[in-house]
């Protein structure tokens, strides 16, 4: 067997292994995982049984989901395996752009396994599928930004087409990954063209204008609005913030923070040794790394900048490569690639718990509803998807907004008990009061009874579980593609 034969097989091997560990995690359980389990699970079904996704979307990975839904009866399911193979594929690419940097096989090997072991990885697995699909298509479109650039005078038109291509799928599939692959093209652009030529000028105007064109066609892809949000966040200075507040929610992976925080440090010390090509890629790598995580956000779960936080361990874990490829000794990458194996399957096993509901009491909840026709429920994420899964009414996480002032408008509340209802609304108030400290009772009545609560008490029962908050202009805006047809 040649040499070659042996690596596509040790390969196909791991990618077959990646996908069955992650398929048996995600299956440990009948249920989808995180708040936006059933987000896409209710998508999905949407679409199937009604040709449009209820909340309008282009991500390529929603309509991987619908493909996959053929396969089988379960939709939450058929939506797992498909997350394992996006998991086992981003293996290979990581593997991939690997090699490209450094033709070590080896050493791209344990690569792609360390970029997936990461206890960052998890969270979009369980909680955030559309950007694990973004993560996919971004370090594809990393490799093929590397390859042009690399082949200089020797690039073909195909070339152009594939980075095109992988950047389109970036772009379509979640905003945060679209909006860095916006900045790297841009940098590329600018490279090869001077700005002292006209040429410049046009290639910016058009990538601009092609940019507004997507956003105006094609629904929740990347627009101005979010660049706002981005810009209006508000800021406050905790030096280590990040790091810090991950290392809180996860003291046992502490290590793997310092990992990541001292990785352009590792990079620094390597960088002289590296080929000029190398050196312009790592060091876009090197200005995302700190831009991801600058210590000037609340870092707090949920959190836009938080969420932005999470995609660390790809620039992070690319800016080790340099010492990773330094080892000749196959023994130590080896022992290396066996370690990792483990530590992947404990960071998954961990990392499902976070941000997850649960939906075992969700699933008794819903045959003692007893909602009029029509109705409205506000409730928290993660139950409103689950309800629109399951087609028990429609279901959001928002206050409602004035188009909905001529239906019933329903409230499912967490956390309030039957003393605290009394002593603040009339006796004759119709409150249902169900297992697992939920209760439910009109959206007019709700309100008259937070408008009667001392300060204190309102902000112990105003969380997440009761939202009171309305949809952004961004949420607002996809609305108006629901009346285009699909």
């Amino acid at each position: 067997m040649t040499t070659k034969s042996k690596q596509i097989l040790i390969l196909l091997g791991l990618f077959v292994f990646i996908f069955i560990l992650q398929f048996l995690v995600q299956m440990s359980s009948p249920f989808a995982f995180g708040a936006d389990g059933y987000y896409y699970a209710a998508q999905v079904n949407s679409y199937v049984s009604k040709g449009r996704f209820f909340s309008p979307d282009s991500s390529p990975i929603l309509y991987g989901l619908v493909a996959f839904s053929k396969f089988g009866s379960n939709i939450v399911i058929t939506n797992k395996i498909f997350v394992s193979l996006l998991v086992s594929t981003i293996f290979l690419s990581g593997t991939r752009l690997a090699y490209l940097l450094t033709n070590q096989f080896l050493a791209s090997i344990c690569f792609g396994v360390f970029l997936i072991s990461s206890s960052y990885l998890p969270h979009f697995s369980f909680n955030f599928i559309k950007n694990l699909g973004g993560i996919l298509f971004f370090i594809l479109f990393l490799s093929e930004l590397y390859l042009v650039e690399t082949l200089g005078t020797s690039r073909r038109w195909y070339h152009f087409l594939r980075l095109l291509f992988l950047f389109a799928l970036v772009f379509f599939s979640h905003k945060i990954t679209a909006g860095i692959a916006v900045c790297f093209l841009f940098v590329w652009l600018i490279k090869q063209i001077p700005v002292n030529q006209k040429l410049s000028f046009y290639f910016a105007i058009g990538l601009f204008l092609a940019l507004i064109g997507l956003s105006i066609f094609f629904p929740n892809t990347l627009h101005w609005n979010d660049i706002k949000m981005v810009l209006y966040e508000s800021f406050e200075f905790e030096f280590l913030s990040p790091f810090y507040q991950y290392a809180k929610l996860y003291p046992e992976f502490s290590l793997e923070q310092i990992l990541w925080f001292l990785s352009p440090i590792l990079y620094l010390f390597n960088r002289k040794r590296l080929e000029p090509n190398q050196k312009s890629f790592y060091d876009k790598l090197f200005v995302l790394f700190v831009f991801l995580s600058l210590p000037i956000f609340s870092y707090t779960a949920f959190s836009f900048p938080f969420r932005m936080f999470l995609l660390i361990f790809i620039p992070g874990s690319i800016l080790l490569l340099p010492s990773l490829a330094k080892s000749k000794e196959k023994w130590v990458l080896t022992l290396l690639l066996l370690l990792l194996i483990p530590y992947q399957t404990y960071a998954m096993v961990r990392g499902k718990e976070w941000n997850n509901q649960d939906y075992k009491l969700y699933s008794i909840l819903l045959p003692l509803f007893q909602f009029p026709k029509n109705t409205l429920i506000i409730v928290h994420q993660g139950f409103d998807y689950f309800i629109c899964y399951n087609k028990v009414g429609d279901a959001f996480h928002f206050l409602p907004e004035e188009k909905h002032k001529n239906r019933p408008i329903y409230r499912i509340v967490y956390g309030v008990s039957a003393l605290e209802y009394q002593r603040y609304l009339p006796k004759e108030t119709k409150i249902q009061y169900l297992p697992g400290f939920y209760s439910v009772l009109e959206e007019k009545n709700w309100q008259d009874f937070l408008s009667q609560l001392p300060a204190d008490l309102k902000l112990r029962i105003l969380n997440w579980k009761n939202p009171n908050t309305h949809r952004t202009q961004t949420m607002l805006r996809n609305e108006a593609f629901k009346e285009k047809p699909q």
